[in-house]
Order: C-alpha cells, then sequence, then structure tokens
C-alpha cells in the first residue's frame, strides 16, 4: 500500500505548527503500515533541504523515502501563471493543474509514473499548482487552514477585495479537482462541505498520536511560569501576543510569563518586553515539554483560520489555554473544562485556586486524549484503502 506526500520544503525541525502538523502525518501513516514516499522541493528559500535537514529526516523517518528535486525558476514562473488562470478560471482549474513542463523535474516525473497503485497527499491547495503537473490518482488535500483568508489577514486585506476574492476562486477551483479534503477544524470543514461540490471532506483535528502522552507533572519547586506562549514566526503570533501585552499591561506584570519560539525574535516583541522582568523571551527550545511542565497554563490570543496546534500541544502536556475566539473555535466540542476566554476574570480564577488549576489541567489531558477518537479519522482510513485499489 503507496502514499506519496507533498510538502514544500522541510518540516524536521518542527518550527511551526503545519511542521507540527506534518509530522504527525508522517507518523501515523508509517505506523499504519504505508509504503510511505515524500516529495519534496530542496530549494525552499526559507525551510531548503540542507544535509542536516536529510540528515535529522533519515533518523526520524528511517523507513520513507524521500524524493527531492530543484524548484526552478520555470517551475516557479508555471506555479505562477496556474494561480492567476485558476483565479479567472476556476472551473478550468483541472485542466490548469495538469500543464507541466517536461523535463523540468525529472526525480518528480519518474515518480509519477512508478508503477503500482498509489494515494497522493498533498499540502495545501497551492501544492497542486507548484507540481509539474498533477499524477492521474486519488488526491487529497491536506489544507491546514483556508489559505486565501489567511493570506488577506496577513495582508489587512478585505476579505471582499478583488484580490481575496480572486485567491479564494483559485483556491476553491483546485480543491475542487480533488478526491478528498483534510481539514482541521471543524468551521472550515463545514465550509468546505457547503462550499466545494465533489471532494469527501474529513475533519481530523488530530492525527492519532504514536506514543500516549501524559500530564507534565507538578513541578516540586513550584511553578516557574503562570502563562506560556509558543510560536513561530508567523505574522498572527506577534501580532495577537503584542495585543494581548498591550491590553492587558498593567495587570500582567503580576504574573510570570514564558514566550518561547521564533515569535521571541519579532523586534516589536522583543521591543515591548525589553524592561519588562516578568516576561521571558526563551526563543527556540529542545525540550518544550519540560517548559510546560514548569508553567501553570498557555495562551493562544492569536486570530486566523485553522486549528492551533499550539493550544493543542499544551492541552496534550495537560496545561489548560486561555485563547482566542478564533482559536476556541477550531476546536472540537468538549472543551469548556480546559479552555477558557483570554480575559483577565479567567485566567485569574484559575491561575489563583489550585483546585481550580488542578482541575483544568486534567480536563486538558482529558480532552486532549479524545482527540484520536474525535473526527472522521475512520473515513480517512476507508478512503487511503480505496483509493488503493482504483484502476
Amino acid at each position: 500500500m503507496r502514499v506519496v506526500v507533498y510538502y514544500n520544503g522541510t518540516f524536521i525541525h518542527l518550527r511551526n505548527g503545519a511542521h507540527a502538523r506534518m509530522t504527525s502525518l508522517l507518523q501515523y501513516l508509517v505506523k499504519a503500515g504505508y509504503s510511505i514516499t515524500l516529495f519534496s522541493f530542496e530549494n525552499h528559500p526559507t525551510e531548503p533541504w540542507t544535509e542536516a535537514a536529510q540528515s535529522a529526516f533519515k533518523t526520524a523517518f528511517p523507513t520513507v523515502r524521500l524524493v527531492l528535486d530543484t524548484q526552478t525558476p520555470v517551475l516557479r514562473c508555471l506555479t505562477f501563471l496556474k494561480n492567476a488562470l485558476t483565479s479567472f478560471m476556476p472551473a478550468r482549474a483541472h485542466e490548469i493543474i495538469a500543464w507541466r513542463r517536461r523535463g523540468a523535474s525529472p526525480n518528480y516525473e519518474a515518480l509519477v509514473t512508478e508503477p503500482g497503485d498509489a494515494v497522493w497527499i498533498v499540502n495545501y491547495a497551492d501544492g497542486l499548482t507548484q507540481l509539474n503537473g498533477v499524477p492521474s490518482v486519488p488526491i487529497a488535500v491536506e489544507t491546514h487552514d483556508i489559505k486565501s483568508i489567511q493570506v488577506a489577514k496577513k495582508h489587512g486585506t478585505p476579505p471582499l477585495n478583488l484580490r481575496s476574492l480572486l485567491r479564494m476562486r483559485s483556491e476553491l477551483g483546485v480543491l475542487n479537482c480533488t478526491a478528498a479534503i483534510i481539514a482541521i477544524s471543524p468551521v472550515e470543514a463545514g465550509f468546505f462541505r457547503a462550499i466545494v461540490a465533489d471532494p469527501k471532506v474529513f475533519y481530523i483535528p488530530q492525527y492519532p498520536p504514536v506514543t500516549p502522552l501524559r500530564r507534565a507533572d507538578r513541578p516540586q519547586t513550584g511553578y516557574r511560569y503562570d502563562l506560556v506562549f509558543v510560536g513561530s514566526d508567523m505574522f498572527q503570533n506577534a501580532r495577537g501576543l503584542l495585543a494581548f501585552f498591550e491590553a492587558n499591561k498593567t495587570w500582567l506584570a503580576s504574573l510570570r510569563i514564558a514566550a518561547v519560539g521564533r515569535v521571541g525574535e519579532n523586534a516589536s516583541v522583543r521591543a515591548f518586553a525589553q524592561g519588562k522582568p516578568h516576561i521571558e523571551l526563551l526563543g527556540f527550545v529542545d525540550n518544550l515539554p519540560a517548559i510546560y511542565a514548569a508553567s501553570k497554563a498557555a495562551i493562544s490570543p492569536v486570530d486566523g483560520t485553522g486549528l492551533k496546534i499550539k493550544a493543542v500541544e499544551a492541552l496534550s502536556q495537560g496545561r489548560p489555554v486561555f485563547a482566542s475566539r478564533h482559536s476556541m473555535e477550531g476546536l472540537p466540542p468538549g472543551y469548556e473544562g480546559c479552555v477558557f476566554p483570554i480575559e483577565r476574570s479567567c485566567i485569574e480564577r484559575v491561575l489563583l485556586n489550585n483546585s481550580e488549576l488542578e482541575a483544568a489541567q486534567a480536563s486538558a489531558l482529558a480532552y486532549w486524549e479524545s482527540f484520536a477518537i474525535a473526527g472522521d479519522m475512520t473515513g480517512f482510513q476507508d478512503f487511503l484503502q480505496r483509493g488503493m485499489k482504483v484502476p
């Protein structure tokens, strides 16, 4: 049983939520016993497949075959053209994404002609325009989010702006060419089911974990941090964290807060934290569970689409989360005992009451464990099995 996965650039260093999602997908496929090939472009501008990255990948996934090509200027131009044309002619997206330049990606071309049945999983709708033509096999797109809305938020573009609408036309036109869509949140699953005509939509908040996690033990010497925020250098992380700091700077001064990850490299975040000893910018850390163990709870003050992976990660460590409305909307039902509005009254009620905190931490782990049975994993597994049998 063969599955081919496409992801543009490396993810092995786990620098953001998309990397964590991709890693959990591969771990699930390996555990399920599939023969897996990962295809990628080695010269991604920010996440290239360096020798160190390839070595780390082989260590983490020794049974997964890695196939790399160079994304040449010709391929980039072809991708640009496909994106533009699918914006104006989404009904013809199937023809457009099939365009290819012979010889422009030799390893990919050899891969798609290998004998035997296979299912492809392509990350992001954009992935279908990045490939040098698409194979004539069942394809599922792991969307991660609604890309057109995410880009509009990044640039502050109104959703009804012509550019935003054209981008959404391209995204939906391309998704209509697939056999299945994987959605990370219930809101997005509902959106895709309502607006995309043919593909199956699988809501998968979390791929089944390879190893069970347990609640981080309460440190014997007491908690070092009251709140922890873990975030990459994605725009919404810095924007959301700064807005939370600014709106609550008076009373937050009494709490100890850790910011973990590349969000701490943001110039505005660094400027705000300067001279504030209650805020620690820890940067990238190798042992994230130790940070969660030293923290009472986590925060997710960000907006945008999709499921906030770092919120889920905190829950997996038995840490309750104080979350924005957008963060809460991305979660499946049942989080009321461990995910709370990011408001002063809620934060102080939980943090300053040991029994409340203990209950919320226990609820966090129980809720996270329900992720393994939430959503449409059974349907997705059946799709993979049936896809192998498509002539």
